[in-house]
């Protein structure tokens, strides 16, 4: 019984080989999951909206809906321009597409914008420190774009 478990095979590998020993990328789920998660919400807030007769939650998962189409677009026209370029273009020595390293100045982005919104309706003292964050972020993160490896 014990030899059963030692001899077990691992589950099933999700990567496909073609007959070159090449891995082969499914690029269409990424961009298909994101519209089919869009059209469900727009779906969604038709409904709500016809249903309940309230403005917010109705403008909410427009707000959501349109969000996921828009990524779902970005990724399939990416997807589009990879599948042409081939799995061994490279444009200057990169992949040819290109995805940002870990970075913090997203977040920095983030807080520094729902700082400034805030500092609208608050006042200039919490707008000044919230601009300052944005921009810094902002700037730090174009350079870091520009200086990819």
């Amino acid at each position: 019984m014990a030899s059963e478990a030692d001899e077990t095979e691992p589950g099933p590998d999700v990567t496909e080989v073609d007959d070159r020993g090449q891995i082969l990328v499914d690029g269409q789920v990424p961009w298909r999951l994101f519209v089919a998660v869009g059209l469900f919400i727009g779906a969604a807030a038709i409904i709500y909206g016809a249903t309940s007769k309230e403005h917010a939650g109705t403008v909410m998962l427009v707000t959501a809906s349109i969000l996921a189409l828009w990524c779902g677009v970005f990724l399939w026209r990416n997807a589009r321009r990879f599948e042409r370029a081939g799995p061994d273009d490279t444009e200057h020595g990169e992949a040819a597409m290109y995805l940002p390293e870990a970075s913090p100045w997203p977040v920095g982005i983030g807080l520094g914008l729902a700082l400034a919104l805030n500092g609208l309706l608050i006042g200039t003292w919490f707008l000044v420190p919230g601009a300052t964050v944005l921009a810094v972020s902002v700037a730090g993160f174009a350079r870091q774009s520009r200086h990819r490896r």
